[in-house]
């Protein structure tokens, strides 16, 4: 399972990697008026924050198939349960 989800999380900042890369090639960011430093650090919190929302998602995922929550909600169910005595 987290041999599927690690090639996930690689593909996916590959791409947005790729995506902004081809866009900073061809100039793009130049009518921002940013000095390198400025397209380096917009580049790089971009890919960050990319990164960060692909491997949140990734771990939902991981998580609901793993069904660890399912247990959790289940045994804090049986706990909170009035009608137990």
């Amino acid at each position: 399972m987290r041999k599927w989800l690690l090639t996930y999380v690689i593909a996916c900042v590959a791409c947005a990697a790729g995506v902004l890369f081809v866009v900073w090639a061809m100039n793009d960011f130049g009518d921002l008026g940013l000095n390198v430093a400025g397209t380096m650090a917009l580049i790089f919190g971009i890919t960050v924050s990319v990164a960060l929302g692909i491997a949140l998602m990734a771990l939902v995922f991981a998580s609901d198939r793993s069904e660890k929550d399912a247990e959790v909600g289940r045994s804090l169910l049986d706990k909170n349960d009035p009608h137990e005595n």
